[in-house]
């Protein structure tokens, strides 16, 4: 294999002046069926390649598989929301005083998710934690990690009605400042490991811009009713 005087390979000729572009065109058309669900869409593409189709590909995938979860636990669409207080009791089982997630503002499934966690003077812990200067406790914050933790599982097979993720480890816990009445918890929470029925995460804790907590997290996903 040569190139040739004509500027193609063993001097070649092309069936179709734009033999080129319509290569290029099945490429893409072949790489974005990897995405698995039907597109209706205008796509254009300059100078494409296999990886970038593919990473495109993978990108798609990742919005249906978001925009299917969404439809299916949030019943009105808000702006800047991906689950509100409904939708995450929808997902979660927790319930008063331990239900410590408010919304879930973005989502990457099995990847990466953010709650909040609005910390309000009603919380129940502070009536002993403490009556002189209300601290909201660092195992609370960890939960709340946790929580939007098992949302972060969320898939479009896992019927979470019918799982619960118990703790199985926690590392490098460090509380770097104290979170009182008014604050407004920040919990990111990325995938580092999922395998079938276990999974370990790390999560940061932010307050304003400042991390007040961080932590890695192992857990199993078992059914409720075994």
């Amino acid at each position: 294999m040569e190139l040739g005087t004509n500027g193609i390979l063993n001097n070649k000729t092309l069936r179709f002046r734009n033999e080129p572009s319509r290569h290029k065109l099945l490429d893409l058309l072949g790489d974005l069926a990897l995405a698995g669900v039907n597109i209706k869409a205008q796509i254009l593409a300059a100078r494409p390649g296999h990886q970038n189709n593919i990473e495109f590909a993978r990108l798609l995938r990742n919005y249906y598989k978001k925009q299917t979860l969404t439809r299916k636990y949030q019943d009105v669409s808000k702006k800047g929301v991906v689950f509100d207080i409904n939708a995450i009791k929808k997902i979660l089982p927790h319930r008063y005083p331990f239900l410590l997630v408010d919304s879930i503002i973005e989502l990457e499934p099995e990847k990466k998710a953010v709650g909040i966690k609005n910390v309000t003077t009603n919380e129940p812990f502070f009536e002993g934690h403490f009556p002189q200067k209300p601290v909201m406790p660092g195992v609370l914050i960890v939960e709340a990690m946790a929580q939007v933790g098992g949302i972060l599982l969320l898939n479009e097979q896992v019927d979470v009605g019918n799982k619960l993720v118990f703790f199985m480890g926690i590392d490098n816990v460090k509380f770097r400042k104290i979170v009182q009445p008014g604050d407004q918890l920040v919990m990111e929470l990325i995938m580092l490991k999922n395998r079938r029925s276990t999974f370990k995460m790390a999560g940061k804790t932010y307050v304003k811009g400042e991390l007040v907590c961080e932590a890695e997290m192992m857990a199993a996903v078992v059914d409720s009713n075994g």
